[in-house]
């Protein structure tokens, strides 16, 4: 489950950019369609990322090492981007890219946690 969320986050962190681009090239009324994807993805990622961090946490409780990792990672992942944003609010591309980094860490250490610190667990 810890990978699949991981990798979910990615994926949606992906699908955030490609959308960008696209409504970048956009013109026109036509381009009302992005307003509801660029407030929703984000929103999708702050979440799905949220509950790796809750599962990923869950599975490493009594690992030590791997417990605070995760702590701190997903500490970084919540609160990082509600501090970028105070940072960067008038910067938004300086913004989307600190959240983005933030959150995608928390990805990363979760994978790298599914992939090594429960087979020492196990």
């Amino acid at each position: 489950m810890i990978r699949i969320l991981a990798v979910a986050v990615i994926v949606l962190v992906g699908a955030y950019f490609v959308m960008r681009t696209l409504a970048t090239a956009c013109a026109g009324s036509g381009c009302d369609v992005y307003i509801p994807i660029s407030l929703l993805l984000p929103l999708l990622i702050f979440l799905v990322s949220a509950m790796t961090a809750v599962v990923a946490i869950a599975s490493a409780r009594g690992l030590g090492a791997w417990f605070a990792v995760l702590i701190i990672s997903t500490a970084l992942a919540v609160l990082g981007p509600i501090v970028a944003l105070l940072i960067f609010k008038d910067s938004p591309d300086a913004f989307v890219a600190t959240g983005t980094v933030l959150e995608l860490q928390l990805a990363v250490v979760a994978l790298a946690y599914s992939f090594y610190g429960r087979r020492a667990h196990i």
